[in-house]
């Protein structure tokens, strides 16, 4: 019994160390996929993505950059995904922020799973 005991504590953290080190081998930024953000009204846009991620993740943050029809920068804006699966589907609608009204195209700026980083692109 005590060679038992000894073998589970000693491989113990063996289970408990190798999802978190998948995980965070794993770049989200190339397995969530943003298949289309389109502008659906003056303040609203849609966006079409998918997880193609083998994890799951608490949130994901999109950075993204709003632009006129001229390609002038008119600012920047951030959108999560909440619980994001592996294979899930996300179709979402976004309010604009208010200096961007009159947006005309939205660019996508960076894919991360760290709430600072994504505020910090603001």
């Amino acid at each position: 019994m005590r060679h038992l005991t000894k073998l589970f504590l000693g491989i113990l953290p063996l289970f408990l160390c190798a999802p978190a080190a998948r995980a965070a081998a794993e770049d989200v930024s190339k397995c969530f996929v943003v298949h289309e953000m389109s502008k659906s009204e003056d303040v609203r846009y849609l966006v079409d993505a998918v997880s193609h991620c083998a994890h799951e993740y608490d949130a994901v943050y999109v950075a993204v950059t709003f632009l006129d029809g001229t390609g002038r920068n008119l600012g920047e804006g951030v959108w999560p995904v909440y619980w994001l699966r592996p294979g899930r589907r996300e179709f979402h609608e976004f309010s604009v922020p208010r200096h961007a009204f009159g947006f005309e195209r939205v660019v996508l700026r960076r894919i991360t799973t760290d709430y600072a980083e994504a505020l910090a692109l603001r």
